[in-house]
């Protein structure tokens, strides 16, 4: 298989990528973050606004789009990086995970000199806001559906829920008081809710996975708490270590999300699990190979147009991309080998399923275009098996009449 066009380089580590808020089909626009860190590596960190342009002399394909070499806007953020963040559904505005003491910085674009975009920073929840990042490091942040709550996770693994437009504490999670289900220590890596908003799936730096059912009431009796936790589902394990998280529902109503499993033979495969009731655990339903290194950065797409039904995309540590269709038993629709040259840190979906941008380590960041559907793979290994079972009946034919000669 030829390579892909090489990936588009922006000068610095890219370690947060999310289309920008409002990005339409037709004029789609992703966002980008990175930089050196501390301002004494003498590297900008910065974010940027790019735009997405048609790639001339490729003619469909996953890599008939690619991002402008040049950005839109640019904002620098001085001597702290991006390094995550999460794009707030049906708001104007996307938020930041900061490092060096920032905390979450709440960032619109608004229209300036000649209609050219530029960032705005609208709020800053650093430590006198957000109690909980005094004894902590923020290190991951995911709306909910609506747009209504964050749940931002911390490096002491502690998680809590906040009011997005005000940053208000709503509820929060202490791995201390569910050491009965969970060890106590591991940091969050990886966070998203669930359709219904009720649940959040987590991923920690020590490789374990649970279900937090946060809108569960909390017990009161003494003696129901010394009894497995109804508010914590311990995803059991598969064989690894988990990376990254997705979710999405189910055609039942049911929720499922998927897993990335970093096995010890540094293969890496992705899973998909059902979540179950009230204490009832986590249910694996497929599960399929994704690499052969470990995954770096998992994403899902729940509300994809056009056919393409649900989506899931992992990257690698060596730089490759592969896309599933979740509808069709993690079926592959894409596979995009050395899509950088590293390592990727982050990837998302586009609103509607139709792109899929990706960033990594290595100062790139690219666009896949989602061409294929589950259907048209499933009908593809349809005609395959067909295919070879003719050809079986043609020997088996063949042989017949050479042993009656």
């Amino acid at each position: 298989m030829a390579p892909p066009p090489p990936a588009r380089k922006y000068g610095a580590p890219l370690f947060f990528c999310s289309f920008a808020p409002k990005s339409s089909s037709d004029a789609a626009e992703v966002v980008l973050g990175g930089g050196g860190g501390a301002s004494s590596t003498g590297v900008a960190n910065r974010l940027l606004l790019v735009r997405v342009e048609d790639n001339a002399g490729v003619k469909g394909g996953p890599h008939k789009e690619r991002l402008e070499s040049d950005p839109a806007s640019e904002l620098h953020t001085g001597g702290v990086t991006a390094v995550g963040g999460t794009l707030v559904p049906t708001k104007d505005y996307f938020i930041a995970v900061l490092s060096g003491g920032d905390g979450l910085v709440k960032y619109r674009l608004k229209s300036g000199e000649g209609d050219k975009k530029e960032f705005q920073k609208i709020d800053v929840a650093d430590r006198e806001k957000l109690k909980s990042f005094k004894q902590a490091e923020i290190k991951v942040a995911t709306s909910d559906s609506t747009g209504t709550h964050v749940a931002v996770g911390y490096s002491s693994g502690k998680i809590v829920v906040y009011e997005t437009g005000t940053f208000r504490e709503v509820k929060s999670f202490d791995p201390a008081k569910h050491s009965e289900v969970l060890p106590e220590k591991g940091g969050v890596m990886n966070l998203c809710y669930t359709p219904c908003d009720g649940k959040l799936v987590v991923v920690r730096d020590n490789g374990t996975a649970f279900v937090w059912d946060h809108a569960a009431k909390k017990k009161t009796e003494k003696k129901e708490s010394k009894k497995k936790s109804a508010e914590v589902a311990k995803v059991p394990g598969d064989g690894g270590m988990y990376r990254g998280c997705c979710s999405f529902e189910g055609g039942d109503g049911s929720s499922l999300f998927c897993l990335g499993v970093n096995g010890k033979d540094r293969r890496s495969k992705v899973s998909m699990w059902c979540v179950g009731g009230r204490g009832t655990g986590a249910r694996r339903l497929v599960s399929r190979h994704a690499h052969n290194s470990a995954i770096t950065a998992l994403a899902g797409c729940s509300g994809a147009e056009q056919g393409r039904g649900r989506l899931v995309a992992t990257a690698c540590s060596e730089g490759d991309i592969c896309i599933y269709s979740a509808d069709h038993k993690m079926a592959v629709l894409h596979r995009v080998s050395n899509a950088h040259m590293i390592f990727v840190t982050n990837l998302a979906f586009s609103p509607d399923g139709r792109r899929l941008v990706s960033c990594s380590a290595d100062a790139g960041a690219r666009i896949t275009n989602i061409t294929k559907t589950g259907r048209q793979v499933g009908m593809e290994h349809n005609i395959f098996l067909a295919l070879v079972a003719l050809l079986l009946a043609l020997l088996l034919s063949a042989v017949r009449v050479y042993l009656r000669q």
